[in-house]
């Protein structure tokens, strides 16, 4: 009587098995923080031998510390939708690609430019755990389970670039001519934007509290000006006195071409590619805490008592 009781009761609060002596709901709660690295595919710099492909303009060469928050709510550790925020860093030099030879790279170390931007995002994606989905409920749910997942985000930049005096931003200078009467299909842009995110991961389950996962996550962009660097054609540097201050168009006339490696220095290289927009993607492990998994052994580490278990979901006393 005992038996049936509690399982009724279970049922009634939506309770499935998840293994011996473990019991939680079919929508299960995750939560916790993500460290990794973050990475630009823009403009400036890329990669000096990937010719195309999906990892094409993909560089290590300059990756930055990347961190966050996230919560997850999953039905039955098959589907899971999650609101997630990170900050990081993405930059770029064209003087690191010395020898290159990917046909996008080349001519880019003589082009000279480079960029930092910091990146503060807010992600609404879902995800789906194959083989999880196969799975009879009345086995375990696998701790090892890959997933793939994909959504929208918004993001906000900001890029900057280094000289001898130190970082200086780029927006107020308009390198490209954006807003001047000469080049009127050149508008300034916008800080914001939004990316659709597509990615790749693995999560295991260290006890029924202690999810890690380790997810490789490209976002696509909206904008091409991550870098600063969009038009293939190079502002005439004369104009830049009839629309900035003395002090910004001598900086502007400084920083719109700085392949000064070359005397008098070149722009026979097209600036930028304006068919491409620009990504960038992060790797990063996640730690998570599961809210409202219940159970004996269902601790950080396992340890809590039959007695707590049966507490927490009121199983009926004789």
């Amino acid at each position: 009587m005992a038996s049936v009781l509690f399982t009724q009761q279970l049922a009634a609060q939506g309770y499935f098995q998840y293994s011996s002596g473990i019991y939680e709901p079919e929508i299960l709660l995750e939560a916790g923080v993500n460290l990794g690295v973050m990475n630009g595919v823009t403009d400036i710099q890329g990669n000096p031998k990937v010719y195309q492909g999906p990892f094409a303009g993909v560089t290590f060469l300059k990756s930055s510390f990347s961190t966050g928050l996230y919560a997850i709510a999953s039905y039955r550790n098959v589907f899971g939708v999650r609101l997630e925020a990170n900050i990081g860093r993405i930059e770029g030099y064209d003087s690191l690609l010395t020898n290159a030879t990917a046909p996008s790279a080349i001519g880019r170390f003589e082009r000279n430019l480079n960029f930092r931007s910091p990146i503060r995002e807010v992600m609404l994606m879902g995800e789906i755990h194959l083989p999880q989905l196969f799975r009879s409920y009345e086995k375990p749910a696998y701790r090892l389970s890959p997933y793939i997942m994909a959504g929208i985000s918004w993001f906000s930049f900001y890029p900057r670039a280094y000289t001898a005096n130190g970082w200086v931003d780029l927006p107020p200078l308009r390198l490209e001519g954006q807003g001047f009467a000469e080049y009127p299909d050149r508008k300034p842009y916008r800080l914001n934007s939004f990316a659709y995110p597509l990615g790749l991961g693995f999560r295991y389950e260290v006890s029924p509290k202690l999810t890690l996962r380790f997810e490789i996550n490209k976002r696509t962009t909206f904008t091409d000006y991550l870098d600063d660097v969009h038009e293939p054609n190079w502002v005439d540097p004369n104009l830049f006195a009839n629309y900035l201050s003395a002090s910004q168009a001598a900086l502007a006339r400084q920083l719109y071409n700085r392949s000064t490696i070359h005397t008098p220095p070149r722009d026979t290289r097209p600036r930028g590619n304006k068919n491409e927009n620009d990504a960038y993607w992060t790797a990063v492990l996640k730690v998570g805490i599961n809210l409202n998994r219940s159970g004996y052994n269902s601790g950080i580490f396992g340890g809590q008592s039959k007695k707590d278990m049966r507490k927490r979901l009121r199983c009926p006393s004789l």
